[in-house]
C-alpha cells in the first residue's frame, strides 16, 4: 500500500481532496493555495457567521451543529478515491500535509497564528469555524501511511511545547475532516520547509513509544494502538474488529461522528436507530444494543425508558418507510416522505433509492385548481385546446401566461407605489418527453407581432437608405461646386431604432442590455423549451448577464459599456418576459442557488409525468395545432395594436388587496416558521406575480369586450384565479429550492418544504408538546426547529397555548392535507 501512494517530493502544490460536506462520497481534487484564497474570500461568510452565533445559543446546539457538518471539508492528508467517503480506506494519495487542531485557545488565538507564521515548515492556519481555535497544516514529509502516525505524534509534541496548548488527540486519524471556514486572516506559507521528524528521531529513538499512547477517538472514550501489517510497518488505520463484537464496533464507528453530550443524546439515538435497521439488527440485537448504551448514556437526564424508546422510534421509522424491492416492480411501494438525518454520515440511502423519492415527489406536487380552467378568458380557453392531460394543461396555461405577459404595451399596475407591466418569469421543469413542447407552441404567440414589427423595421430601413442616398447625392453635388437650388442645409438623416418583440436566448449581456434600451416599454420575450440554451450562453465571457434578468423582473435600470466604441449602454426602464423549460438534469447549470435572487423572481412549476404513450393519430375534423396557433396569433397583434393605442392601468379593488395582503402576511410567517434561513423572497415575489397575472387576465377581458377605458378593475373571478395559480406555483418552488445544489456541481434530492407544518395539520385541533414531539422527532427534525416552529406559530396566531396543551387555530396554509 505505501508504495502506490506514495507522493511526489518535489510537488509542492499539496493536493488533496475536497468534500461539499461531512458526509458527501462527491470529492474534489484541490490545492492548498486554492483552499487559502477561498477561506479568505467572503465565500463562506455567511454560514461562518451564523454557527458562531447559533454555537452560543444552548437552545440551537443542534442547529449549529447541523451547520457546521454541512460546511464543505477538506482531507489535509491526501487525495480519496473518487465517489467514496473520506474514511482512511480510501485513500489514494498523500499530499505531505498533516493537519492539526488547537481547540479552546479562545484569546490567545492571535498570538498563536503569529507564532505559527515564524515556523518554516507551517504551511497554512486558520481560525477554527468556532472563532476559539485555529486548524494548522504542517509540511510533514511522511511519504507512507505506515510513516505517518509517527512523524505525526513527533510534529504534534514540538507544537504543543511551542504554542503551550494541547493539540486534539482525534486529529492524529490520518483523514480527520477540517472544516471549510471564511478567515480573512488565514495565513499561508508557499514555500515551507519539511518538519525534520526523521533527524529527531534519528537523535532520540525514545520518540517511537508516542504512537503507542496516541489517542483516535472523541472525548477521550477510547484508544487503540496502531498495529503491526503483514510487513511488519505500522498501521494508522485502526482494523475493522478487535475482538470486541459486532454490536461494540458498531458503536464505536458511530460515536466517532455522533456527540453524546447533553442537549443532542435523542436525536442521536434516534440516528442509531435507524443505522442499526439499516445494518440489518434483529429485535434481538437491538436489545443488546440497548442493554451496551445503557452503561454509556443513562443517567438522571436520560432514563432507560427515553434510551428505549429513542432506538426503537429510529428503527421503525426506517422499517416502516422503505418497502424492498420485489421481483414485481408494478408492486414497488414507497413512502412519499423525504429524510435527511440529523447526522447523514449515517443515511445509507443509495443514489437509486433518492432518484425513486425525487420523481415520487415530483410526480405529487399539486395540479393547479381544475375550477380556474371554467373561467379563463377565450383566447386562453382556445390557446389550451392541444393539452390532453393536467401536467400538460398545467404548462401550457403557464406558457401561455408567459407569452401574451410579454404583448400587452401601455398596460400596467401599480404595485406598492410603483407601477409595473406584466411581464413574467416562467420556468417549467419536467422529465424528458413530459409534455414541455407544448411551449413551444405557447412560443409561438407573439409571431405576428414581431412579424407586424419586421414589416415596419424594413419600411423604416427603406425610408432611411432613400434618405441618406438623397443626403449624400447633395453632399457630393455640392462637393463639386454645382449649383444646387436648395431652401437650407439638409442635416444626414438619422438611422432609425428597429424593434423586434422575440429575443433570442443564445445572447450576450451587451446586445440584451442594448435591446432593452432601443425597446424600452415595448419590452422583449425570451424563451427556450431547453435550459441548456440560456445557460451555456450565460457561462460564456459575453454572457453572464443573470444579473440583467434579476433587474428587468422590477424594471431597475442596467447599463454597459462597449469595448469597440466605448459607448455607454443605458435601459433605463427595461420590460423582460422569460419563458423557459427544461430537465431537472439541466437546472443546475442554470440557477445553482436561491441566494443571489434569480430564483426567486421565477415562477416554477416542477413535475415528473409517468411514461405512457399515447396514440399520434391525426384527430378527424379538428384544427391542427400549428393552424390553431398561428389563428390565435392573429388575435394577439390586434390585442397589441389596441393596447398601443390604449393605454390600460388595471387595478385591484381595496377589498381584493386586503385579501392578499392577509394570505401573504401569513404564508410568510409559515415560510420563516419553518427553518432558519428561509426562503422568504419566493413569498415576496409570488405575492407581485399575482397582481401580474390579474393583471393580465384583465387586460385579455378588456379587449375580448372591446373596451377602451383607460382604467379596468379586476374581476374577482380573475383576481382569485391569480391567487390559486400562485398558490400552486408557489408550493413548487419551495420544493424545487431544495434541489437547488448551492456550491456544490450536482443537485440535490428534493425535500418537502413544510416539514414541520405536515405534521402540525395532522394533528387534532388541540394537542400536547409531547405528541408533536414525538412526531417531529421520529421525522429526523430537531428539537431546536421544533421550539423555533411552535414560537413562530404562537406570534402568528397559528396556535395557542395553556398549560401545557396547545390548542390549533388554523391550518398551515403552504401546505394543506
Amino acid at each position: 500500500m505505501g508504495a502506490s501512494i506514495q507522493p511526489e517530493i518535489k510537488d509542492l502544490q499539496f493536493s488533496f481532496s475536497f468534500f461539499r460536506n461531512l458526509w458527501s462520497k462527491d470529492s474534489t481534487v484541490i490545492t492548498l493555495h486554492d483552499l487559502y484564497l477561498q477561506v479568505v474570500s467572503p465565500l463562506w461568510k455567511p454560514q461562518t457567521e451564523c454557527y458562531r452565533k447559533l454555537k452560543d445559543r444552548t437552545d440551537r446546539d443542534n442547529e449549529a451543529k447541523m451547520l457546521k457538518d454541512s460546511m464543505p471539508i477538506v482531507i489535509a492528508e491526501g487525495i480519496c478515491r473518487p465517489n467514496h467517503s473520506h474514511a482512511a480506506a480510501n485513500l489514494t494519495g498523500l499530499s505531505l500535509l498533516a493537519m492539526y487542531d488547537l481547540d479552546h485557545s479562545n484569546e490567545r488565538t492571535p498570538a498563536i497564528k503569529e507564532l505559527f507564521r515564524q515556523l518554516p515548515y507551517v504551511a497554512y492556519a486558520h481560525t477554527s469555524i468556532s472563532g476559539e481555535g485555529l486548524k494548522v497544516f504542517v509540511y510533514l514529509d511522511a511519504r507512507t501511511p505506515e510513516e505517518y502516525p509517527l512523524a505525526y505524534a513527533i510534529c504534534q509534541q514540538t507544537l504543543e511545547r511551542i504554542t503551550q496548548h494541547p493539540c486534539d488527540p482525534q486529529c492524529a486519524r490520518i483523514t480527520q475532516p477540517c472544516s471549510c471556514v471564511w478567515d480573512p486572516d488565514a495565513y499561508f506559507n508557499p514555500s515551507p520547509t519539511p518538519y525534520p521528524w526523521r533527524e529527531e528521531l534519528a537523535t532520540d529513538p525514545s520518540l517511537k513509544s508516542l504512537v503507542q499512547t496516541a489517542n483516535n477517538f472523541p472525548n477521550n472514550q477510547s484508544t487503540y494502538t496502531y498495529l503491526p501489517t503483514g510487513n511488519g510497518k505500522v498501521s494508522p488505520i485502526p482494523p475493522a474488529s478487535e475482538a470486541c463484537g459486532y454490536i461494540e464496533n458498531f458503536i464505536r464507528s458511530f460515536t466517532q461522528y455522533h456527540s453524546l453530550q447533553k442537549g443532542n443524546r435523542h436525536e442521536s439515538m434516534l440516528a442509531m436507530g435507524r443505522s442499526a435497521r439499516r445494518k440489518g439488527f434483529s429485535k434481538v440485537e437491538i436489545e443488546s444494543l440497548i442493554s451496551k448504551m445503557t452503561v454509556r448514556i443513562v443517567n438522571d437526564s436520560y432514563s432507560l425508558q427515553e434510551l428505549r424508546k429513542d432506538l426503537y422510534a429510529g428503527y421503525q421509522y426506517v422499517d416502516l418507510s422503505y418497502t424492498p424491492q420485489k421481483d414485481d416492480f408494478s408492486a414497488l411501494s414507497l413512502s412519499t416522505v423525504t429524510y435527511r438525518g440529523i447526522s447523514p454520515v449515517n443515511d445509507s440511502a443509495t443514489e437509486d433509492d433518492m432518484s425513486i423519492k425525487d420523481e415520487e415527489l415530483r410526480s405529487s406536487t399539486p395540479f393547479i385548481s381544475n375550477e380556474i380552467y371554467q373561467h379563463l378568458p377565450d383566447l386562453i380557453n382556445e390557446a389550451l385546446k392541444p393539452a390532453r392531460n393536467p401536467r400538460a394543461k398545467d404548462m401550457l396555461l403557464l406558457g401561455i401566461l408567459a407569452n401574451l405577459s410579454g404583448c400587452m404595451p401601455q398596460v400596467s399596475l401599480l404595485y406598492d407605489q410603483c407601477p409595473y407591466s406584466p411581464h413574467l418569469f416562467i420556468l417549467i421543469i419536467a422529465n424528458s418527453a413530459a409534455g414541455k413542447g407544448l411551449l413551444s407552441l405557447a412560443n409561438s404567440l407573439p409571431s405576428a407581432i414581431d412579424n407586424y414589427l419586421k414589416g415596419e423595421n424594413k419600411r423604416k430601413k427603406t425610408t432611411y437608405e432613400r434618405e441618406l442616398q438623397a443626403w449624400e447625392q447633395q453632399s457630393h453635388s455640392s462637393g463639386k461646386g454645382a449649383k444646387v437650388e436648395t431652401t437650407g442645409y439638409i442635416p444626414r438623416p438619422e438611422e432609425p431604432e428597429y424593434y423586434h418583440l422575440c429575443g433570442s436566448p443564445n445572447t450576450s449581456k451587451n446586445q440584451l442590455i442594448s435591446r432593452l434600451k432601443t425597446n424600452g416599454p415595448l419590452g422583449l420575450i425570451i424563451t427556450a423549451t431547453e435550459l441548456d440554451t440560456i445557460s451555456g450562453a450565460i457561462k460564456q465571457d459575453y454572457g453572464k448577464h443573470d444579473d440583467v434578468f434579476r433587474a428587468a423582473f422590477h424594471h431597475e435600470s442596467v447599463s454597459t459599456d462597449f469595448k469597440t466604441d466605448k459607448e455607454l449602454i443605458f435601459a433605463d426602464d427595461p420590460h423582460l418576459a422569460l419563458c423557459l423549460s427544461g430537465t431537472p438534469e439541466q437546472l443546475p447549470s442554470f440557477i445553482h442557488s436561491s441566494t443571489n435572487g434569480t430564483y426567486s423572481r421565477f415562477t416554477p412549476y416542477n413535475c415528473l409525468v409517468p411514461w405512457k404513450y399515447r396514440s399520434a393519430a391525426p384527430i378527424k375534423g379538428q384544427e391542427n395545432y400549428h393552424d390553431l396557433y398561428k389563428r390565435l396569433s392573429a388575435q394577439v397583434l390586434d390585442m397589441f395594436l389596441i393596447f398601443q393605442q390604449s393605454p390600460t392601468e388595471v387595478t385591484l379593488t381595496d377589498k381584493q388587496w386586503e385579501e392578499h395582503t392577509a394570505y401573504f402576511s401569513e404564508i410568510l410567517d409559515e415560510v420563516a416558521s419553518e427553518r432558519p434561513n428561509a426562503p422568504g423572497g419566493i413569498v415576496l415575489r409570488s405575492a407581485l406575480t399575482v397582481t401580474r397575472i390579474a393583471c393580465i387576465l384583465t387586460a385579455l377581458r378588456k379587449f375580448e369586450g372591446g373596451m377602451h377605458m383607460k382604467e379596468y378593475i379586476c374581476t374577482d373571478e380573475d383576481f382569485h384565479t391569480a391567487m390559486e395559480i400562485v398558490k400552486t406555483t408557489m408550493q413548487h418552488s419551495l420544493l424545487l429550492e431544495s434541489s437547488l445544489p448551492g456550491n456544490d456541481v450536482k443537485g440535490k434530492p428534493l425535500r418537502p418544504y413544510f416539514r414541520i407544518g405536515e405534521i402540525f395539520n395532522k394533528l387534532p385541533t388541540t394537542f400536547t408538546l409531547k405528541e408533536i414531539k414525538e412526531k417531529v422527532l421520529s421525522n429526523g427534525i430537531s428539537e431546536s426547529s421544533l421550539y423555533r416552529f411552535l414560537n413562530k406559530m404562537a406570534k402568528s396566531k397559528h396556535i395557542e397555548k395553556q398549560d401545557n396543551t396547545y390548542h390549533k387555530l388554523k391550518m398551515v396554509t403552504g401546505k394543506r392535507e
